[in-house]
């Protein structure tokens, strides 16, 4: 008696990341050392005192996938100087959803990055900055003075899971900032997610099979 070989039409279903078009990224704010506030938040610095805002991007994206990086805060006292405020881009280097390295970028203007004027100031677009000394890379291995395009070429590649903004003194003048919930703006190419269903015809495995047994039968 004849067997009949029977096959089930089955479905494998792959889920892949394709590149996404250009969007801006959504955070949760969390805090540490003497900030205070619930947005704006008020960050303070002496010489024995430290402030941390930081901006937990909801999206998955890599630091290379970055199109736009820019901070507004309102400077009430000591300006920017002696690297802070700076702002510490936490990297998850191999993609498994833990910090493993950050490195940090510097505000001010270029060269002396000291800026005393107080009030209201917005950095510009960081990314479009690759003057020499703004990107301090010594968090990743690399050299502490560089600049944009050394980041890219070091971290192009590394997920980004924060951006912290660092407040702190060492010596230099007590300084306060407010940075409201929404100060720091990113944007970049956030891949999405897309599912695809490849369908096996049970037909074809059938033939292949029979096709199969009739070569062992010659």
């Amino acid at each position: 008696m004849n067997k009949v070989l029977l096959a089930a039409v089955s479905a494998l279903t792959l889920s892949v990341a394709l590149p996404g078009a250009a969007a801006t990224l959504t955070f949760t704010n969390t805090i540490g050392g003497d900030t205070t506030g619930t947005g704006p938040y008020t960050l303070t610095s002496t010489d024995l005192t430290f402030s941390v805002l930081r901006f937990v991007n909801a999206e998955t994206v890599n630091f290379g996938d970055l199109t736009n990086l820019d901070l507004t805060y309102d400077a009430v006292q000591g300006g920017v100087g002696g690297g802070a405020p700076r702002i510490a881009v936490v990297t998850d280097a191999d993609h498994d959803g833990s910090a493993d390295g950050f490195f940090e970028i510097l505000l001010g203007p270029a060269g002396s990055f000291v800026d005393g004027s107080l009030g209201v100031h917005n950095t510009g677009n960081l990314l479009a900055q690759n003057d020499l000394g703004r990107y301090d890379l010594s968090g990743l291995g690399g050299p502490f003075y560089s600049n944009y395009a050394t980041a890219l070429a070091t971290a192009g590649g590394f997920g980004v899971l924060r951006f912290s903004i660092l407040l702190d003194s060492f010596g230099g003048a007590d300084k306060t900032f407010i940075i409201g919930a929404d100060g720091l703006h990113a944007a970049g190419a956030v891949p999405e997610p897309v599912t695809w269903a490849l369908m096996i015809g049970g037909f074809g495995l059938v033939g292949l099979a029979l096709r199969r047994r009739r070569a062992i039968a010659a």
